[in-house]
């Protein structure tokens, strides 16, 4: 076959590129999602630009907004300020990601330099009321706490000031009660917290009533990747965001080095 976009019936495909590269398996070739449009949604984000790419929304309560920093590679960065609970964070401009198609979110940014007294959450939900606050409201609870006007999400929440204070999956529909799972390290021992102004890779993934997630924690993998049985229902269009929060008065720098967003591209053709 001859492998010109313009002989084959579905160009840049799967099965595009199966054929290219001789009936490749399909799992390998999902590490090129991105050359793939027929197929699947990918958008990827350096925060290399002057500005703040418009597909984000910047919100902040009492804190420094973020913005583009001119540090190696680009970034953009921003500080939750002294106030006690005082935030900042990012939000994808729109709710357009459906948990049928599998959407996942892969961040990587660089934690502050005192990780006590702190709290994040890294995944995707509905629109919230606040911007300002998370949308788990209490982690420890079983099933955790979902509010803030959020209905659907999966994410990965931490705060300091709960009693279980390391990071825990949580996921929530609809449909059915919120679930938490807490994050262990590789042998399974213990609780995990980001390190202090270490370089952490959160991807969370979520389906219908499903949410996953894998972090590396200065590129060391934490632990095994986790799936809860909860998350957004089908059809419920969600969007990917980032929350940062001081629990104390010392201010809390974050910068977010990039972005990748990626999903199946499964829209018929009416």
């Amino acid at each position: 076959m001859n492998p010109n976009a313009i002989y084959t019936q579905k160009p840049f495909s799967l099965a595009h590129l199966r054929r290219v590269f001789g009936m490749s398996d399909p799992v390998k070739l999902a590490a090129m999602s991105a050359l793939m449009p027929w197929d699947y949604f990918y958008r990827a984000y350096e925060f290399n630009e002057p500005t703040m790419h418009t597909d984000w929304t910047a919100a902040t309560d009492d804190g420094t907004a973020f913005v583009y920093n001119a540090q190696r590679n680009g970034a953009i960065q921003g500080a939750t300020g002294t106030t006690d609970d005082a935030a900042c964070a990012i939000h994808y401009h729109a709710a357009i990601f459906n948990p049928s198609d599998k959407p996942f979110l892969w961040l990587r940014w660089v934690a502050p330099a005192a990780v006590t007294g702190f709290s994040w959450e890294v995944g995707f939900s509905d629109p919230k009321s606040d911007e300002t606050l998370p949308a788990v409201s209490d982690v420890d609870a079983d099933p955790p706490t979902v509010g803030n006007g959020v209905t659907d999400v999966g994410c990965v929440h931490m705060d300091t000031d709960q009693a279980v204070a390391t990071a825990r999956l949580v996921g929530d529909g609809t449909t059915g009660a919120a679930v938490g799972s807490t994050l262990v390290t590789r042998d399974g021992s213990t609780g995990w917290t980001p390190t202090a102004s270490g370089v952490i890779d959160v991807i969370v993934g979520i389906e219908a009533n499903k949410t996953r997630c894998w972090i590396w924690d200065s590129l060391a993998p934490v632990g095994i990747m986790t799936e809860i049985a909860q998350g957004p229902d089908a059809d419920i269009l969600v969007r990917p965001y980032a929350y940062f929060r001081t629990r104390n008065t010392t201010s809390k720098t974050v910068s977010i080095l990039k972005a990748v967003i990626l999903c199946e591209e499964n829209r018929g053709a009416t």
